[in-house]
């Protein structure tokens, strides 16, 4: 008998013990003395995390990871189907909530994926789960690029590789149609968890299989979307027409319209200081005219003596306002709102203010820089401290993982000027780097938003 066991979109993991051993586990990847990693252990970590937390992103993404390592292209299909549902249907709920925290995760697995299928032996018989794999992929980059992240999830390059694979399989001499082979491991399969939904109102996955006293259990990750509002489109009927009246009746049906008309236009365009300037306040931000509309105004009427006095007053209005001063209006036009409609603003102010802590820069990478350097003021201190002993030394091996650790820190939180430095090695006369740019945008929003935030401190 089969029961199907549902898992929903999780939380943060970080304070369980499972997701503790499973970082502890796959850090190996990056360990300098290079240690095998127990990919069986990864993966029942990552099952013992999505029943007790859910599925979340970080988890979802070492997850397919460690299938691909166990099962080749069928788990890299049943990881990629859950990242799918996840990133298709969960993207506002997902943890971890910073979009650059989302990149990193995606981008280091697009890199560890690529790495494994340049080592993994494929045959003709793979073809079906290379073509799924990269319709995975095409459907995981259609929803980043409307999200205006595909180029830095690296999805592309990577189903550009797993299209390149499968041309290279069907060119192979000696192969045919007859060599395809059905897979004897059970793939992920979309089902429907709610009666009468569509297949596009919610994704549901096959995470795994558990044999308990002779009944099959099957994990199923049921990604709910938004809902959506139901609109009911009603047509007005048509008033009947009204028949002829009498001429008098008419008459005094015009005067008495042209009256109402009269006092209506006087009354309305009224000048109100306060509303105008509320009005002002709300209007996009001026730009300045295209090169045909400077020709236009430069061939009629002689301009202004004063235009070079106001230029110079605007750039110095300009020079004046600070980094963060699009987060300071922005917090000045919530108050605003808040102040004239307290109740219909409430749901913008958390709205924005979520946007606003979302976009900073994580706590934690404030502190990657200053602890790399106190890591090398320690090793310094150590190996000062070792010249005034005879006899005592330091390891090969310590110093390896002193450095390793500094290393890790400084990775953690990399500086602009080195993004910058990274940026301006571009020959002249190239274009900037796409996610090297958007990453570098992305980096300084990020210090504004930080900084904005302690400015606006109590």
């Amino acid at each position: 008998m089969t029961r199907h066991k549902t898992l929903n979109t999780g939380g943060d993991p970080r304070t369980l013990t499972d997701y503790t051993a499973l970082c502890e586990e796959l850090n190996k990847l990056t360990h300098p003395a290079r240690p095998d990693v127990n990919w069986r252990y990864a993966e029942k970590l990552c099952l013992s995390l999505f029943e007790q937390n859910g599925v979340e992103l970080q988890t979802a993404a070492w997850y397919t990871l460690t299938r691909m390592q166990l099962a080749g292209l069928f788990g890299l299909s049943e990881g990629l189907a859950i990242l799918e549902a996840l990133i298709s249907h969960q993207w506002g709920a997902l943890w971890p909530q910073p979009i650059h925290a989302r990149m990193e995760i995606l981008s280091g697995l697009s890199q560890r994926i690529q790495q494994r299928m340049r080592t993994l032996p494929l045959s003709y018989s793979d073809l079906p789960l290379l073509y799924r794999a990269e319709q995975r992929l095409t459907t995981l980059g259609a929803v980043l690029q409307r999200l205006e992240l595909k180029h830095l999830s690296q999805f592309d390059t990577l189903r550009t590789l797993m299209h390149n694979s499968a041309i290279g399989l069907e060119n192979r001499d000696g192969a045919g149609p007859e060599a395809i082979i059905q897979p004897s491991v059970v793939l992920p399969t979309a089902v429907i968890n709610n009666s009468g939904a569509s297949v596009d109102a919610q994704a549901s996955i096959f995470v795994a299989e558990k044999n308990e006293s002779a009944s099959t259990v099957k994990w199923v990750y049921v990604a709910q979307p938004e809902l959506q509002p139901n609109v009911a489109v009603l047509t007005a009927v048509p008033a009947p027409t009204k028949k002829w009246k009498p001429f008098v009746a008419g008459m005094c049906t015009m005067l008495m319209v042209c009256v109402a008309t009269v006092w209506g236009w006087a009354y309305f365009h009224r000048t109100d200081p306060l509303q105008a300037q509320l009005a002002a306040s709300l209007a996009p931000l001026p730009a300045t005219l295209t090169p045909a509309q400077l020709e236009m105004l430069r061939q009629q009427s002689p301009l202004p003596q004063t235009l070079i006095t106001e230029t110079q007053q605007q750039l110095t209005r300009l020079d004046k306002l600070p980094p963060d001063w699009n987060i300071a209006y922005g917090r000045e036009l919530i108050e605003q709102a808040q102040s004239l409609w307290p109740v219909q603003a409430k749901a913008l102010a958390q709205q924005w203010q979520q946007q606003l802590s979302a976009s900073a820069l994580p706590a934690e990478n404030l502190n990657g820089w200053h602890q790399g350097m106190t890591k090398l003021q320690q090793l310094g201190d150590r190996l000062n401290g070792l010249d005034e002993q005879k006899g005592k030394y330091m390891t090969v091996s310590e110093l390896k993982s002193v450095v390793f650790a500094t290393q890790q820190l400084f990775n953690q939180s990399i500086p602009v000027e080195e993004q910058l430095r990274a940026l301006a090695q571009t020959p002249g006369g190239q274009p900037l780097p796409v996610a090297a740019k958007a990453q570098m945008e992305m980096h300084l929003k990020q210090l504004i938003s930080r900084y904005a935030s302690l400015n606006n401190r109590p």
